[in-house]
């Protein structure tokens, strides 16, 4: 009886102790660096509001102010200082300017929020993963008669079947990460906010009074600031198409058909005389639109997903210890020692 009490204590602290796992490890690889972009995202737009607000009352607002728009969370600050310096420079105007990145970041911000809500059922499976093994172990070992007798071998198979239970609850949260970010690879997650701040900067820049073709190749460069890969398919030219590598993962072929877009319109403009805004801004909304829809559609396939690591890690763990447990309990009923 003292024994099974101890047993019971153990792995309530195991699962206690997973429990703050979740706050500290999983919360980080899941969730919390999302929440921390958020919130940067939230005083990004409430200073853009403050700023945008103060410009439309007819007053200028203080020095300290716009030395805080420099200061924010990267790419924020650099696209929404460099973008003001060059219109105040050309004496443009800052309102639509600001009232565009604004709508930019509190856009960002809700997609962060829809994609982090609707992927929660994923990270709760992956926390009842890791908790569901030291729970069914302890019921098992209170319930079947035989295995305080062979105390060391059930610890082994425990920590055989905790680990494949990790494994899987670890590759849920990756797949709950995928699908947060449209199945985009790691090492193109930045682009997606990359292209759009290149997006707004050719805007701005065109603003300014810069010729479709110089804010094109400054654009550019200052996208090659923070994904290389993406400028080189962009074309650093606004006449001169680059082909798409072969082999390129189909997510990240969006990011590069924005640059196309944002191409053709800048080109079907000079040719006819006109501006270049009003297209340019159509592909940019057609852009988020069909991230939207894909990031959506990656949420909605999330659930059914799931299924294959706790069919492939979960339940061949719980079974196993069911059926290690059972012969243990035969072999203590039965067999004797079997020879263990």
């Amino acid at each position: 009886m003292a024994q099974g009490l101890v047993w019971t204590v153990g792995f309530w602290c195991l699962f206690h102790g997973l429990g703050k796992l979740r706050e500290g490890w999983l919360s980080s690889f899941a969730a919390g660096g999302v929440k921390m972009e958020r919130a940067a995202l939230e005083r990004v737009v409430s200073l853009f509001r403050e700023l945008e607000d103060t410009l439309a009352a007819g007053l200028i607002p203080a020095p300290s102010r716009w030395e805080a728009v420099q200061r924010l969370s990267a790419p924020w600050g650099v696209l929404a200082h460099e973008s003001i310096q060059e219109l105040r420079r050309q004496g443009g105007a800052l309102l639509p300017t600001l009232g565009r990145l604004r709508e930019f970041a509190n856009h960002h911000r809700e997609v962060l929020a829809d994609a982090e809500s609707r992927s929660s059922q994923a990270v709760v499976q992956a926390i009842a993963c890791a908790g569901l093994v030291p729970l069914f172990a302890g019921m098992l070992y209170l319930l079947l008669p035989g295995i305080d007798a062979h105390l060391g071998l059930w610890a082994v198979v425990c920590a055989l079947a905790l680990s494949l239970a990790v494994f899987g609850a670890k590759w849920i949260l990756r797949l709950a990460e995928t699908a947060r970010w449209a199945s985009l690879p790691r090492g193109h997650r930045n682009g997606l906010l990359s292209v759009q701040c290149a997006g707004e900067r050719f805007l701005a820049l065109i603003r300014a009074g810069n010729p479709a073709d110089i804010a094109w190749s400054k654009s550019c460069e200052w996208l090659a600031t923070h994904s290389p890969e993406l400028a080189a398919h962009w074309g650093y030219s606004l006449w001169t198409s680059e082909p798409v590598m072969v082999g390129e993962h189909p997510a990240i072929l969006p990011l590069i058909d924005l640059g196309n877009a944002l191409k053709k319109s800048a080109q079907v403009s000079l040719m006819e005389g006109r501006p270049c805004l009003e297209r340019s801004e159509a592909s940019l909304r057609a852009f988020r639109c069909e991230m939207k829809v894909r990031t959506d559609r990656e949420l909605v396939l999330l659930p059914t997903r799931a299924l294959k690591p706790l069919f492939l890690c979960v339940a061949p763990a719980l079974m196993g210890m069911l059926g290690f447990g059972l012969w243990l309990s035969w072999l203590d009923q039965f067999g004797g020692n079997g020879g263990i």
